[in-house]
């Protein structure tokens, strides 16, 4: 959808979407992949205060609780 202009306006209106973030792979051209899950996790989060984003952007929740992930499977 390469549009421009008013175009984008009307396909936004129409199709609208939503940016939803689950792991931080770069932050401020340093390489974060070799990081461990929980620190880029950590650091997506505080991207998302510093910045206060809100929708369109999602931050996705995340655990590693068994007990919790099955309750978001039910």
């Amino acid at each position: 959808m390469q549009r421009r202009g008013a175009g984008a306006a009307q396909a936004a209106t129409e199709r609208p979407a939503h940016f939803v973030a689950f792991d931080l792979l770069r932050l401020s051209g340093t390489d974060t992949t070799g990081w461990p899950y929980r620190r880029r996790g950590a650091a997506l989060e505080s991207v998302f205060a510093a910045h206060q984003m809100s929708a369109p952007w999602a931050l996705c929740p995340s655990t590693t609780q068994k007990n919790t992930v099955r309750e978001w499977l039910t």
